[in-house]
């Protein structure tokens, strides 16, 4: 029996060993050889997602919360511009398919400022890098509303992308990396849900303030500025995450914090760079065929071929 047990302790530390192999050690080739057999979902039992609630603390409910408000209202300021498509055509004197220019400005600087402002929440913390990301919401939706010109009009898009870019790396720490690891993968589910209900949002205000005034379109915009100040006021009221307190006490016993932080950046690109790439093109596919340009399409296909009005198609999508 203890031979049976040593055998299947060794037997287990083999298996182990390899998986640290095919994770870490092997090949591209080699690894993607492999990934069939990991395929097979482990079929465990789904647990109570009321129990996994209940395992958050109050801060870690707050930090979650700060994190959604955040998400959320990234998702609204992006969507203002799809929502008003017509209106600024005609106040820009150009064509709804030079406006959406503005859409993919903001699409291509979004990777700009989530490096940017990765690097400035791993380096500084995730509390400031936040703040400031969220004064250049307030900033730039502000200016978006007064544009005069389609010039101006783009290039206060374009710096939105980084800012839109950089918010929900932090957001999703922020809410994320001090939550039980058991509740980790439900409380990031219901994360990600701020994205659809700051669009929600976005679809509800446009309703009440586009063209229901003698400004037009840029009342939305306005709005668009107001809530990141009452964002930016929860997250100074909130500490910093304890894992970067940790991290930031183990950085300092190093010594060198500057160098130390450049060694924990080569070790995470060099142990989980298959993961990243997958990661990228994963998010790649979402943006394509479900996330961003969706309801842009959508809403002009309705209008377009049933006649329908763009504001009740925007509901719709």
């Amino acid at each position: 029996m203890a031979e049976n047990v040593a055998y299947d302790h060794k037997e287990g530390q083999g298996a182990s060993l390899e998986r640290t192999k095919s994770s870490s050690e092997m090949s591209a080739g080699e690894y993607m050889k492999t990934r069939l057999s990991t395929l097979k979902p482990p079929m465990h039992s789904a647990p109570n997602p009321f129990r996994l609630l209940g395992l958050l603390s109050g801060k870690q409910w707050l930090f979650f919360l700060c994190g959604f408000s955040a998400w959320t209202w990234d998702s609204f300021d992006f969507f203002t511009v799809g929502l008003t498509v017509d209106s600024l055509a005609e106040e820009f004197g150009k064509t709804t398919t030079d406006i959406t220019w503005g859409i993919t400005l903001v699409l291509m600087m979004r990777s700009v400022g989530s490096i940017t402002f990765g690097l400035a929440a791993d380096r500084y913390g995730r509390k400031w890098p936040f703040v400031v990301n969220n004064l250049l919401f307030i900033v730039l939706e502000l200016g978006t509303g007064f544009c005069n010109t389609y010039k101006q009009f783009l290039a206060c898009r374009a710096l939105f992308g980084i800012a839109m870019g950089g918010l929900y790396g932090n957001a999703a720490a922020t809410a994320l990396e001090d939550c039980p690891e058991e509740a980790r993968g439900l409380i990031s589910g219901m994360l990600q849900q701020g994205y659809a209900f700051g669009y929600l949002l976005a679809a509800a205000f446009s309703r009440a303030l586009v063209n229901t005034t003698p400004h037009g379109w840029r009342p939305l915009f306005w709005f668009g500025a107001c809530p990141p100040v009452l964002i930016i006021i929860f997250r100074l009221c909130l500490p910093e995450t304890d894992a970067f307190k940790l991290r930031e006490a183990v950085r300092e016993e190093q010594g060198n914090i500057g160098k130390t932080f450049i060694a924990e950046g080569k070790v995470a690109l060099k142990k989980h760079w298959l993961i990243l790439i997958y990661l990228v093109l994963l998010m790649a596919g979402f943006n394509f065929m479900v996330s961003e340009p969706s309801p842009f399409r959508f809403t002009k296909i309705l209008t377009a071929t049933s006649h329908m009005d763009p504001r009740i198609s925007i509901q719709l999508c």
